[in-house]
């Protein structure tokens, strides 16, 4: 229960400091132009759908996610606000599990809003739109959100400067929306011989990033059969232990940590 005050009021918080409404603005506009040049400005020959929307998509979600979530704690602790929680009867593990909650609330409501908002203007778009496929979509956005929240609560927590979080914010969000994609297309054109299928770890590698959980590796792209931690659900393992890891690390290093 305590949690879920903790979570309220810092929902209460984006709210009030407008950053719930601009967040959303800036998702919903970025959207709604990148739906209208991925659908509209294509060939009849080549038409688009939900699924091709999926990668740029998750990089500004973990960019969206990240930023939202790294000031969570050592921000409460740079302007002292902490000791206020912490006075009321709040745990710390209170602490780090409601803003984990509250910056998570955010995201979700961030995404469904924009997707929302552009789901009328996707089905116009599309030459044929699928609403499963565009849900499905949706709930794999809503789920990378929730992670990259954690992932940088998690960050908060180990930190006492803001400056510092800032930068380290800064570095984790082009970390998992670029550089990751950079790396792997490096590795992919220099370690391995030209059309040679590349090894399992490489997949693997791949797949450790959150967004690339939710892509499947069949046969067909590595000629044998697919080991167990390339198969669909085992993307699912790999996020939530994204997710508890992330939120085991913030609480032991808030609880441990010294709140002056």
């Amino acid at each position: 229960m305590s949690a879920l005050l903790v979570a309220r009021k810092d929902i209460q918080d984006a709210i009030r400091s407008r950053t719930l409404l601009i967040v959303t603005c800036l998702f919903t506009t970025f959207l709604s132009i990148y739906t209208y040049v991925t659908v509209a400005m294509i060939t009849p020959s080549q038409p688009v759908g939900a699924t091709d929307l999926y990668l740029p998509v998750a990089s500004v979600v973990a960019v969206v996610g990240t930023l939202l979530g790294y000031n969570s704690i050592v921000g409460e602790r740079a302007s002292g606000s902490v000791k206020f929680l912490l006075g009321q009867p709040h745990t710390r593990r209170d602490v780090v599990v409601g803003k984990f909650l509250g910056r998570a609330a955010v995201v979700m409501v961030t995404v469904l809003v924009a997707f929302a908002v552009v789901g009328p203007h996707y089905a116009v778009l599309a030459a044929s739109p699928s609403v499963t496929a565009y849900a499905v979509l949706v709930g794999k956005m809503l789920v990378l959100g929730v992670v990259f929240v954690a992932v940088s609560v998690a960050f908060s927590a180990a930190l006492r400067s803001t400056t510092v979080a800032t930068w380290g914010a800064v570095g984790i969000a082009v970390l998992f929306a670029f550089v990751w994609d950079s790396v792997i297309l490096i590795i992919e054109t220099s370690v391995f011989p030209p059309q040679s299928t590349p090894p399992n770890w490489f997949y693997l590698f791949r797949r450790l990033n959150p967004k690339y959980a939710f892509m499947d590796v069949g046969a067909a792209d590595i000629g044998e059969t697919v080991p167990f931690y390339l198969d669909s659900w085992f993307g699912g393992v790999i996020l939530v232990g994204w997710l508890l890891v992330s939120l085991g690390i913030a609480s032991l290093r808030f609880e441990r940590g010294d709140i002056a």
